[in-house]
């Protein structure tokens, strides 16, 4: 056969391979991009995790929905709240969704997508004439506050004449250590102050001012702005549609 035949039914041959390629390509799905997703899982109705360890609750169904949306797989990495704002700004984890609030000194740390959901910042007391009924009463009293949230934040900086408490090394609920007089006042989010407040049987009350606001957002490594963008449509999209009003009602969160 004469060399430029020979050379020739090589370049068919080489074409017809390419297309074969590029038609598989095209046919098969390809793998999704996968975001660790870190939270303490400890914090229902927004996040905690089933007796066989599956992550539920609001905020999980809303990862899962976003994720859908922009286009990720999504796993999960369970660790304590403190650790949490550490591990996302060294790019360890993808996302912290863990009921993190927004602050202009975590901003200057981590890129936010949200708010997600808006609520306060309170302050649970005991019921009775004798217990602190106004911010002024908690003048010289023990006050609870996690340590490193917002609620440790909003006592330094608004009850700074009362002792702040935020230790917590017996690992005591909120319900608990006001019961049991370990501590007089207990600062926290709306969500979680109604849920302590129902589990006290009419023992407990929330002082009426709220001590200030508290916006969740979902925090990631300054950089990763691209998925920042891509979670940032997604969420605007779900709360275009109601879907986030929707989650909000299914956890009794509504009006929180």
């Amino acid at each position: 056969m004469p060399r430029f035949l020979v050379v020739a039914v090589r370049l068919v041959w080489l074409l017809q391979l390419l297309l074969l390629l590029l038609c598989s390509c095209q046919l098969s799905p390809q793998p999704r991009a996968s975001l660790v997703v870190a939270s303490d899982l400890n914090n229902m109705p927004f996040a905690g995790v089933a007796e066989d360890g599956t992550p539920i609750g609001r905020d999980v169904e809303m990862m899962q929905l976003l994720c859908e949306r922009a286009g990720f797989a999504l796993s999960w990495s369970r660790m304590p709240f403190d650790q949490l704002l550490a591990k996302v700004e060294a790019g360890r984890v993808d996302v912290v969704c863990a009921t993190l609030g927004i602050t202009a000194e975590r901003s200057r740390r981590v890129l936010f997508v949200g708010p997600y959901f808006d609520t306060e910042i309170v302050v649970v007391v005991r019921v009775g004439d004798r217990e602190p009924q106004s911010f002024e009463d908690l003048g010289k009293m023990r006050v609870s506050g996690g340590a490193g949230t917002t609620s440790q934040r909003a006592i330094i900086r608004d009850l700074p004449d009362a002792i702040g408490v935020f230790d917590n090394k017996a690992g005591g609920s909120p319900l608990f250590r006001l019961m049991s007089r370990e501590i007089d006042a207990a600062v926290m989010d709306g969500p979680v102050a109604a849920a302590v407040i129902e589990q006290s049987e009419n023992k407990l009350r929330r002082l009426q001012q709220p001590l200030g606001r508290e916006r969740y957002a979902l925090a990631l490594p300054k950089s990763h702005g691209a998925i920042a963008a891509r979670l940032r449509q997604a969420l605007d999209e779900m709360r275009a549609s109601g879907e986030l009003r929707a989650l909000d009602r299914k956890y009794g969160l509504a009006g929180t």
